[in-house]
Protein backbone atom coordinates (compact mmCIF):
# COMPACT_ATOMS: atom_id res chain seq x y z
CA UNK A 1 0.00 0.00 0.00
CA UNK A 2 1.26 3.49 -0.89
CA UNK A 3 1.86 6.05 1.83
CA UNK A 4 -1.51 7.35 2.95
CA UNK A 5 -2.20 11.06 3.16
CA UNK A 6 -6.01 11.17 3.16
CA UNK A 7 -9.00 9.09 4.25
CA UNK A 8 -12.18 9.55 2.24
CA UNK A 9 -15.48 8.31 3.64
CA UNK A 10 -18.64 7.27 1.90
CA UNK A 11 -21.66 8.48 3.87
CA UNK A 12 -24.77 6.28 3.66
CA UNK A 13 -24.07 3.01 5.44
CA UNK A 14 -20.67 4.20 6.71
CA UNK A 15 -21.30 7.37 8.71
CA UNK A 16 -25.03 6.90 9.10
CA UNK A 17 -27.37 3.90 9.08
CA UNK A 18 -29.62 5.40 6.42
CA UNK A 19 -30.49 2.43 4.19
CA UNK A 20 -33.75 1.67 6.07
CA UNK A 21 -34.77 5.32 5.75
CA UNK A 22 -34.07 5.37 2.01
CA UNK A 23 -36.22 2.26 1.67
CA UNK A 24 -39.08 3.94 3.50
CA UNK A 25 -38.88 7.11 1.41
CA UNK A 26 -38.44 5.25 -1.86
CA UNK A 27 -41.37 2.94 -1.14
CA UNK A 28 -43.68 5.74 -0.01
CA UNK A 29 -43.01 8.10 -2.92
CA UNK A 30 -42.94 5.52 -5.70
CA UNK A 31 -46.01 3.68 -4.39
CA UNK A 32 -47.88 6.98 -4.35
CA UNK A 33 -47.47 7.22 -8.15
CA UNK A 34 -48.43 3.60 -8.77
CA UNK A 35 -45.02 1.90 -8.90
CA UNK A 36 -45.26 -1.62 -7.37
CA UNK A 37 -42.15 -1.57 -5.16
CA UNK A 38 -40.86 -4.95 -3.96
CA UNK A 39 -38.33 -5.72 -1.21
CA UNK A 40 -36.07 -7.64 -3.58
CA UNK A 41 -35.96 -4.89 -6.18
CA UNK A 42 -35.50 -2.10 -3.65
CA UNK A 43 -32.38 -3.86 -2.36
CA UNK A 44 -30.88 -3.40 -5.84
CA UNK A 45 -31.10 0.39 -5.49
CA UNK A 46 -29.42 0.71 -2.08
CA UNK A 47 -26.15 2.15 -3.42
CA UNK A 48 -27.64 4.26 -6.21
CA UNK A 49 -27.97 8.02 -6.46
CA UNK A 50 -31.53 9.38 -6.38
CA UNK A 51 -31.30 9.86 -10.15
CA UNK A 52 -30.22 6.24 -10.51
CA UNK A 53 -33.14 5.11 -8.36
CA UNK A 54 -35.61 6.94 -10.61
CA UNK A 55 -34.03 5.54 -13.77
CA UNK A 56 -34.10 2.01 -12.33
CA UNK A 57 -37.77 2.08 -11.39
CA UNK A 58 -38.90 3.95 -14.50
CA UNK A 59 -37.35 1.23 -16.67
CA UNK A 60 -39.39 -1.39 -14.79
CA UNK A 61 -42.65 0.50 -14.40
CA UNK A 62 -42.88 3.85 -16.27
CA UNK A 63 -45.08 6.48 -14.64
CA UNK A 64 -46.88 9.53 -15.98
CA UNK A 65 -47.38 13.13 -14.91
CA UNK A 66 -44.25 13.39 -12.74
CA UNK A 67 -40.75 14.25 -13.94
CA UNK A 68 -37.63 12.58 -12.60
CA UNK A 69 -36.71 15.88 -10.95
CA UNK A 70 -40.03 16.00 -9.08
CA UNK A 71 -39.68 12.43 -7.84
CA UNK A 72 -36.05 13.01 -6.85
CA UNK A 73 -37.05 16.07 -4.82
CA UNK A 74 -39.88 14.19 -3.08
CA UNK A 75 -37.60 11.29 -2.13
CA UNK A 76 -34.84 13.57 -0.87
CA UNK A 77 -37.28 15.66 1.17
CA UNK A 78 -38.71 12.54 2.79
CA UNK A 79 -35.24 11.11 3.54
CA UNK A 80 -34.24 14.36 5.24
CA UNK A 81 -37.40 14.26 7.37
CA UNK A 82 -36.62 10.69 8.41
CA UNK A 83 -32.97 11.41 9.22
CA UNK A 84 -34.01 14.28 11.48
CA UNK A 85 -36.48 12.13 13.43
CA UNK A 86 -34.69 8.75 13.64
CA UNK A 87 -31.59 7.58 15.52
CA UNK A 88 -29.18 6.66 12.74
CA UNK A 89 -25.72 7.03 14.28
CA UNK A 90 -23.25 4.23 13.56
CA UNK A 91 -21.13 3.31 16.61
CA UNK A 92 -17.52 4.44 16.41
CA UNK A 93 -17.93 7.15 13.76
CA UNK A 94 -16.98 10.16 15.87
CA UNK A 95 -14.13 8.39 17.63
CA UNK A 96 -12.58 7.13 14.37
CA UNK A 97 -12.77 10.46 12.56
CA UNK A 98 -11.37 12.30 15.56
CA UNK A 99 -8.48 9.81 15.70
CA UNK A 100 -7.71 10.19 11.99
CA UNK A 101 -7.75 13.95 12.44
CA UNK A 102 -5.29 13.80 15.34
CA UNK A 103 -2.91 11.73 13.19
CA UNK A 104 -2.75 14.58 10.67
CA UNK A 105 -4.50 12.96 7.70
CA UNK A 106 -6.76 14.95 5.43
CA UNK A 107 -10.38 13.79 5.65
CA UNK A 108 -12.83 13.79 2.77
CA UNK A 109 -16.37 12.73 1.99
CA UNK A 110 -17.50 11.32 -1.35
CA UNK A 111 -21.12 10.24 -1.61
CA UNK A 112 -23.93 9.56 -4.06
CA UNK A 113 -26.15 11.74 -1.85
CA UNK A 114 -26.84 15.42 -2.51
CA UNK A 115 -25.46 18.32 -0.47
CA UNK A 116 -28.77 19.02 1.27
CA UNK A 117 -28.77 15.49 2.71
CA UNK A 118 -25.04 15.67 3.50
CA UNK A 119 -25.52 18.87 5.50
CA UNK A 120 -28.32 17.34 7.60
CA UNK A 121 -26.30 14.18 8.31
CA UNK A 122 -23.04 15.90 9.26
CA UNK A 123 -24.83 18.42 11.44
CA UNK A 124 -26.76 15.69 13.23
CA UNK A 125 -23.67 13.66 14.13
CA UNK A 126 -21.52 16.78 14.63
CA UNK A 127 -18.54 15.89 12.44
CA UNK A 128 -18.66 18.42 9.59
CA UNK A 129 -15.76 20.43 11.04
CA UNK A 130 -13.41 17.46 10.54
CA UNK A 131 -13.80 17.33 6.77
CA UNK A 132 -11.30 19.10 4.54
CA UNK A 133 -13.49 18.56 1.48
CA UNK A 134 -16.97 17.23 0.78
CA UNK A 135 -17.93 15.82 -2.64
CA UNK A 136 -21.45 14.99 -3.76
CA UNK A 137 -22.56 13.10 -6.85
CA UNK A 138 -24.16 16.39 -7.87
CA UNK A 139 -20.66 17.85 -8.30
CA UNK A 140 -19.61 15.39 -11.03
CA UNK A 141 -20.96 13.98 -14.28
CA UNK A 142 -21.21 10.35 -13.22
CA UNK A 143 -22.04 8.68 -9.93
CA UNK A 144 -20.60 5.53 -8.45
CA UNK A 145 -19.50 2.94 -9.65
CA UNK A 146 -17.70 5.44 -11.89
CA UNK A 147 -14.68 6.96 -10.10
CA UNK A 148 -15.61 10.61 -10.71
CA UNK A 149 -16.68 11.59 -7.19
CA UNK A 150 -13.57 10.03 -5.62
CA UNK A 151 -11.22 11.64 -8.12
CA UNK A 152 -12.96 14.98 -7.55
CA UNK A 153 -12.51 14.63 -3.78
CA UNK A 154 -8.83 13.70 -4.11
CA UNK A 155 -8.16 16.63 -6.43
CA UNK A 156 -9.69 19.08 -4.00
CA UNK A 157 -7.87 17.52 -1.06
CA UNK A 158 -4.68 18.01 -3.11
CA UNK A 159 -3.74 14.35 -2.61
CA UNK A 160 -2.87 11.81 -5.30
CA UNK A 161 -5.47 9.03 -5.60
CA UNK A 162 -2.82 6.40 -4.82
CA UNK A 163 -2.32 8.07 -1.42
CA UNK A 164 -6.02 7.94 -0.50
CA UNK A 165 -7.81 5.33 1.61
CA UNK A 166 -11.56 4.97 1.10
CA UNK A 167 -14.11 3.60 3.59
CA UNK A 168 -17.07 2.07 1.77
CA UNK A 169 -20.01 -0.22 2.50
CA UNK A 170 -21.17 -1.14 -1.03
CA UNK A 171 -19.61 -3.01 -3.92
CA UNK A 172 -20.63 -0.10 -6.15
CA UNK A 173 -18.58 2.27 -4.02
CA UNK A 174 -15.64 -0.13 -3.74
CA UNK A 175 -15.50 -0.42 -7.52
CA UNK A 176 -15.59 3.37 -7.82
CA UNK A 177 -12.69 3.76 -5.39
CA UNK A 178 -10.61 1.06 -7.07
CA UNK A 179 -11.21 2.61 -10.48
CA UNK A 180 -9.92 5.84 -8.99
CA UNK A 181 -6.73 4.03 -7.95
CA UNK A 182 -7.40 4.17 -4.21
CA UNK A 183 -7.10 1.61 -1.41
CA UNK A 184 -10.34 0.50 0.25
CA UNK A 185 -11.61 -0.56 3.65
CA UNK A 186 -14.96 -2.30 3.14
CA UNK A 187 -17.59 -2.39 5.86
CA UNK A 188 -20.43 -4.46 4.31
CA UNK A 189 -23.72 -4.87 6.15
CA UNK A 190 -24.44 -8.24 7.75
CA UNK A 191 -26.49 -9.40 4.77
CA UNK A 192 -23.65 -8.84 2.31
CA UNK A 193 -20.57 -9.53 4.44
CA UNK A 194 -19.77 -12.97 3.01
CA UNK A 195 -20.35 -12.07 -0.64
CA UNK A 196 -17.28 -12.72 -2.76
CA UNK A 197 -17.65 -9.32 -4.46
CA UNK A 198 -16.26 -7.66 -1.33
CA UNK A 199 -13.02 -9.62 -1.46
CA UNK A 200 -11.60 -7.04 -3.88
CA UNK A 201 -11.32 -4.59 -0.96
CA UNK A 202 -7.92 -4.22 0.68
CA UNK A 203 -9.48 -4.68 4.11
CA UNK A 204 -12.91 -5.95 5.20
CA UNK A 205 -14.33 -5.18 8.62
CA UNK A 206 -17.64 -5.77 10.40
CA UNK A 207 -17.76 -2.51 12.37
CA UNK A 208 -15.83 0.76 12.45
CA UNK A 209 -14.33 -0.38 15.75
CA UNK A 210 -12.38 -2.96 13.69
CA UNK A 211 -10.86 -0.25 11.47
CA UNK A 212 -7.19 -1.16 10.79
CA UNK A 213 -5.67 1.83 12.53
CA UNK A 214 -2.22 0.25 12.26
CA UNK A 215 -2.07 1.42 8.63
CA UNK A 216 -2.32 5.03 9.82
CA UNK A 217 1.33 5.27 10.77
Amino acid sequence: MKKLKAVIFDMDGVLINSEPLWKIAETEILSSIGVPVTEEQIHNTSAMSVKGICEYWYAIHPWKNKSFEEIEKLIVTRVIELIKTHETRIPGVNELIEYINTKGYKIGLATNSSHDIIDVVLKKIDIKHYFNFIASVKDVKRGKPEPDVYLYAAKNLDVEPKNCLVVEDSIVGINAAHRAGMSVVAIPNKRDFDKLDFEIADFKIRTLKEFPISILS
